[in-house]
C-alpha cells in the first residue's frame, strides 16, 4: 500500500478571467488579488493518496479536523499499519 501526502499549493498568476478559470478552474481554486487588475492566486488543498486514490474527505472526517497536515497523515498511516482504521470499500 503506497500512502502519500500532497503538500498544498499556491501560486499567482495574471491574466484574464475566463482563461484563468479554463485553464485551472477544474484542479485550482482561483481568488481575485488587487481589485480587479488581472491578478489571481490559485490554491490547492493538501491531499493523502492511498495508491493513487484520494482519501482526504475520510481522513479528516475520521479524525475530526479540518486541516490535513502531514502529521495527522501520520497518525493515519500508523493507524492502518497497525490495524485500527480500516478502509472504506470502493463502490
Amino acid at each position: 500500500m503506497d500512502i502519500r501526502y500532497i503538500k498544498s499549493q499556491e501560486k499567482r498568476i495574471q491574466g484574464k478571467e475566463s482563461e484563468i478559470r479554463r485553464k485551472y478552474g477544474k484542479e485550482w481554486k482561483i481568488t481575485e488579488l488587487g481589485g480587479g487588475n488581472g491578478n489571481w492566486l490559485l490554491t490547492k488543498n493538501s491531499d493523502v493518496l492511498i495508491d493513487g486514490i484520494s482519501y482526504r474527505d475520510f481522513v479528516l472526517d475520521y479524525y475530526h479536523e479540518d486541516k490535513l497536515t502531514q502529521g495527522l497523515v501520520e497518525q493515519f498511516r500508523k493507524a492502518l499499519e497497525n490495524g485500527d482504521i480500516e478502509l472504506p470499500q470502493e463502490s
